[in-house]
């Protein structure tokens, strides 16, 4: 299975939440995948939250951005690596409060999502859905048993005619021929 991936860093400032959610917009762009609306809202808004709790919350002058696909499994996995031990809880906020609602979001946008401590601080974790991707040559040449499974269905296979089917309904199946 072919799992594109990339990891960047960061310097720890606000400015660098849009950066990052070009950054991996871009690279999953790059991969090939195509993103549609709903998608794209979700993985900026996702990669946003992410970034923003770690520039927010670390103590450590740089951030780890991760984003890894798989076209096939249609995945996108957003990993934020920061240096504080404290891990992020959910608040409940007020309806006039400026923050807070980060890890909802994350929450109803992500098919999976996570957060544990490691050796330097943390890794924040989400996973998004991609939406279905058309196949393409590209893709055809990177799992060569599929294109050659795909050519043989095309071709009319020996001894019969490519528009009868392979048994006639009611009877038997033919015997294999030894």
């Amino acid at each position: 299975m072919v799992v594109h991936s990339h990891v960047f860093f960061l310097t720890r400032d606000p400015r660098s939440v849009p950066v990052a959610r070009h950054r991996v917009r871009t690279h999953i762009v790059s991969w090939g995948v195509l993103l549609d609306e709903d998608a794209r809202l979700a993985l900026d808004t996702v990669t946003s939250e992410l970034v923003t709790n770690a520039v927010q919350h670390s103590d450590r002058p740089m951030v780890t951005v991760a984003v890894y696909v798989s076209v096939r499994l249609r995945r996108a996995l957003v990993e934020v690596y920061d240096g504080s031990t404290a891990l992020p809880r959910p608040r409940h906020a007020d309806t006039e409060a400026e923050s807070g609602r980060g890890l909802e979001l994350v929450e109803c946008l992500a098919v999976a999502h996570g957060v544990e401590r490691t050796e330097r601080g943390k890794r924040v974790w989400a996973e998004l859905a991609l939406p279905e991707q058309p196949v393409t040559r590209r893709h055809l040449l990177a799992i060569p048993r599929r294109a050659v499974r795909a050519a043989l269905r095309l071709l009319p296979r020996p001894g019969r005619s490519p528009m009868r089917p392979p048994y006639e309904p009611g009877g038997t199946r033919p015997r294999a021929a030894l």
